[in-house]
């Protein structure tokens, strides 16, 4: 296992390719997960490109949030970018999934002279609008269903009143996932996926308490007042390229985020992964890796930029 030390935290982190081609840096989503389950995605794309994927701090094999630890969202993009420094790395690509990313778009904003290009999969850029994905894909099986308190809470999220951080918790409480609504959603089944990990990710054999670090991690980061600011502007104050991949059925990123992308950021292209809901990289792994490589060879072609890839 490889650890950096970035402003006195251990972050734990995995390298793959070769440091003269282009860099991406995976930043995992959660929030709180880890990079463990995009460690055979993160591996694929190292065919090509050199990948920094790492445990945001305060999540599973990084250093642990104590009671006075900050974790609002610009504080762990700031963290990044001395992450970068410390890795000696001049540059690179952010590629966030879901919370990561609002990291990405964030860290792209901060820090311009630091960023090649911006990979967003499935991205959560402001918990409103991820509220509003979220209730719009379900609403509808609640009516079929007639499931009264579900349609409610779903309407009161539409609601134009509701507070981004009422309508969070409130999206929250509907995505309890029984087999119809995952149908519907077309949510992919716990067998799927610890089949996925089985077959690609293997045991990491860390001690027990890494696996609940995302508790206290969660918690500070919903507490935070920017985790509820809506990040989409920030997207047209990017000049670098930008790809935004979202599957077909994600209830992350919504329709009404997308076409908001596709009018302000300056540089975008879209890429709809059909048959697919929020996990791209593990229903469609070939697919996702190689829009990922004619992106990034795409850009580095206009941009007169000659790394070996």
């Amino acid at each position: 296992m490889s650890y950096i030390k970035v402003c006195g935290k251990q972050i734990y982190y995995e390298e793959y390719g070769k440091s003269n081609s282009p860099t991406v840096v995976y930043m995992h989503g959660g929030p709180g997960e880890s990079c463990l389950t995009y460690s055979y995605a993160a591996q694929k794309l190292g065919e090509k490109l050199h990948v920094i994927s790492f445990d945001q701090y305060g999540v599973f094999r990084s250093d642990a949030l104590d009671e006075n630890s900050n974790a609002d969202v610009k504080y762990h993009v700031e963290l990044i970018e001395q992450m970068r420094n410390a890795l000696g790395i001049k540059s690179w690509i952010p590629l966030g999934h879901s919370f990561g990313g609002m990291l990405a778009c964030l860290y792209a904003s901060m820090f311009p002279e630091s960023t090649d290009a911006v990979i967003y999969d499935c991205p959560m850029w402001s918990a409103l609008y991820t509220a509003h994905a979220m209730a719009n894909a379900t609403l509808p099986y609640f009516e079929k269903n007639q499931i009264a308190d579900k349609i409610k809470k779903c309407r009161e999220i539409l609601n134009d009143s509701i507070s981004p951080k009422k309508a969070f918790f409130t999206a929250l409480e509907i995505l309890n996932m029984d087999e119809g609504l995952s149908k519907f959603c077309h949510v992919i089944s716990k067998e799927q996926y610890e089949g996925y990990l089985d077959e690609h990710i293997p045991e990491p054999h860390v001690p027990n308490d890494c696996w609940t670090k995302y508790q206290t991690f969660q918690k500070k980061l919903f507490d935070s007042v920017d985790f509820y600011e809506d990040y989409l502007p920030c997207i047209q104050k990017i000049h670098q390229p930008q790809f935004l991949i979202v599957g077909e059925y994600d209830m992350t990123c919504g329709k009404d985020e997308i076409e908001w992308f596709k009018n302000h950021a300056k540089t975008e292209q879209v890429r709809i992964v059909t048959n697919s809901a929020h996990l791209t990289w593990f229903e469609h792994p070939d697919e996702y890796t190689k829009m990922i490589f004619d992106f990034i060879k795409k850009y580095g072609r206009e941009n007169g930029i000659q790394k070996n890839f």
